[in-house]
């Protein structure tokens, strides 16, 4: 069921995108497809460090404000979760990794600059990037069984997901541009204060770092 729903979403998603392409003969909207991967961690779960690997895939569609602003939303299917270390050592009977898998949707307000006009087109090469995120938990998996992550999720873990993200992006290009992002729990992974018993008695919330290639049309 929430295979089909991801489905209709990114289909829905990729017909939206072809329609607002249309619409750039007036330069009013963008858009194109995001790749990439996250860097995730989460306190309260024993473990430091953006140890967390994960893929990041969607689509981007940007309205153009006026000079200095943009706005932008996205779809993406996020990956997100921790883990014991960066490299996984097999012999080592505590390592644990923990993937959460979410489809997410960040709203941001650009500030652009250092303006270019090539044989191209028209664009900025680097933005400031800011806003919010809702993202929507679909399902879970930690590697080791024996972890004590297994009492929590994905049973306990919070369905919804409210986010702040700060990042910047450089453009190659009018098409090929490179994103960096720091989005940061606003709400927690899970939250003991929901649950009479709770499983675990320290909240979780989490921060990831994002790194993406877009190719915008």
């Amino acid at each position: 069921m929430r295979m089909n729903t991801l489905r209709l979403l990114f289909f829905f998603c990729f017909f939206s995108t072809v329609a607002l392409a249309q619409e750039t003969r007036v330069r009013r909207f963008n858009a194109g497809p995001v790749l990439g991967f996250s860097a995730s961690q989460i306190d309260g779960d024993n473990s430091q460090g953006y140890n967390k690997p994960g893929l990041i895939a969607g689509l981007h569609t940007t309205a153009f404000l006026n000079k200095r602003f943009d706005a932008s939303i996205e779809f993406l299917f996020a990956q997100r979760g921790s883990q014991s270390e960066i490299i996984k050592d097999q012999d080592n009977p505590g390592a644990f990794s923990m993937t959460l898998n979410y489809v997410e949707v960040p709203l941001q307000i650009h500030v652009k600059d250092w303006f270019v006009e090539d044989d191209d087109g028209v664009y900025h090469k680097i933005s400031l990037d800011a806003g919010f995120s809702y993202a929507r938990f679909m399902s879970s998996k930690i590697d080791n069984e024996f972890s004590a992550l297994n009492v929590v999720a994905p049973d306990y873990i919070n369905k919804n997901d409210f986010s702040f993200v700060l990042g910047a992006s450089f453009y190659a290009n009018r098409h090929w541009g490179f994103n960096f992002r720091w989005v940061r729990g606003i709400t927690s992974v899970y939250d003991p204060n929901k649950w009479n018993p709770a499983p675990v008695q320290d909240a979780w919330r989490g921060h990831c770092l994002y790194f993406a290639v877009m190719y915008m049309l």
